[in-house]
């Protein structure tokens, strides 16, 4: 049986999403949101991913990536934390 082709997971985080797309397509993996079912997300800045940079995983994997919108006012795809909402030792809302 053949052994998968094994890439290395691009650093990702810290790059704007439209060039983190293109790096990804580059190291042969793809960006993709945390919901299948939207558009990929375009602009703002990557804060997060999932697998990690330096992983190496068979070609063609998704790597799920985080957007935090440029202007602060919405369009990413990072979860809205209400500030004013604490949270118990468990994380979980009180």
């Amino acid at each position: 049986m053949d052994e998968p082709d094994l890439v290395l997971v691009p650093a990702l985080v810290g790059l704007p999403a439209a060039q983190a797309h293109e790096v990804a397509i580059s190291a042969r993996v793809v960006a993709v949101d945390p919901d299948p079912d939207t558009p990929p997300t375009v602009s703002g800045t990557v804060t997060a991913q999932q697998p990690l940079a330096g992983i190496r995983v068979p070609a063609g994997d998704p790597v799920t990536i985080w957007v935090e919108p440029d202007d602060g006012g919405g369009g990413g795809n990072m979860p809205r934390v209400a500030p004013d909402q604490p949270l118990d030792g468990a994380g979980a809302r009180r």
